[in-house]
Parts: C-alpha cells; structure tokens; sequence
C-alpha cells in the first residue's frame, strides 16, 4: 500500500495491538516494526484510534496505562454506535469472527463504518488472515458497505 499522489493523507485505524507492541520487549522485532511505524506513519497517514482502543488501555495496569495513553495522544477518536454493534454482532453471527471477540468485531465495524482506508493489527489469529478478511469482506458486501482493507504494521510502513 503506497500512499497517494495527492495531498490527502490515507486513514489508518489503529487498534489497540499497535500501541501495545510500542512496548513489546518480549517480541523485539515486531517492537521496533512497531516504533518505526509510528514514527514515519504519521508523516504519511493520518492514524485514527476509536473509544474501544480507549476502553482496552484503561484495563491496563500502571504504568503500562499511562504509557500507553501517551501513544495515542492527539490521535482522533471514532466513537462507537447502535450501528457498529449491529455490524460487529453481525460479524460474530456469520462467523467471521469468534463469539469472545466482541471487541475485534467493534474495531472493525467502526472502522468498516467511518470509511478508513485501512485497519491495522498485529492481531494475525482474528484480523490479519485472509480467511477472517474473506468473511468479513462477505459481511460488508451483504450489506452494502465496503469491503476494510486489515494490515499488519510491516505491510504499510513507508519505505
């Protein structure tokens, strides 16, 4: 994915792995995919978080909490709604994502709903799989929405 000639920048809805794995030092290769991504992404993209990336830091524990809130900060947040639920709980019904995943199906009905033009995860079990994108994509299209484009950082990081 290379950014556009125009001026405009891409969106890119960060869900919540993406500030987590800033401070990954249990996994040092995708922590510094991580760091260098948010670093140049923000040159080239305009990064979007939404109020579930909110409710997830606040489960963390100090100081990781903290850290974790300066990441995001400044970031624009996409609010949830009656209607990303309903697109969320779609997704678990058609099986596009497991029933304990409520919060992935959020991440990408909001993302799915505000038009971004990628969501980006290190979630690769729920989210960053072709065959989760298939049926998600199969979702979307069955309701007349467009088909998220799902990433991990190293697949959209500037070059």
């Amino acid at each position: 994915m290379h950014p556009m000639k125009s001026s405009q920048k891409l969106r890119l809805y960060l869900d919540t792995t993406i500030p987590s794995y800033v401070f990954a030092l249990d996994t040092p290769e995708r922590m510094e995919i991580t760091r260098r991504f948010m670093r140049l992404g923000h040159v080239n993209y305009e990064m979007i978080i939404s109020d579930v990336v909110i409710t997830e830091i606040n489960r963390a524990a100090e100081p990781k909490r903290s850290l974790l809130f300066d990441v995001i900060k400044g970031f624009p947040i996409l609010h949830s709604s009656y209607e990303s639920d309903e697109l969320a709980e779609a997704y678990i019904q058609a099986g596009a994502l497991p029933r304990g995943s409520i919060e992935d199906a959020m991440h990408v009905a909001i993302a799915t709903l505000n038009r971004v033009d990628a969501l980006v995860s290190w979630n690769f079990g729920h989210l960053v799989n072709i065959r989760r994108r298939k049926a998600i994509t199969a979702v979307n299209l069955d309701k007349g929405l467009q088909p998220i484009e799902i990433f991990s950082p190293e697949e959209v990081i500037p070059s």
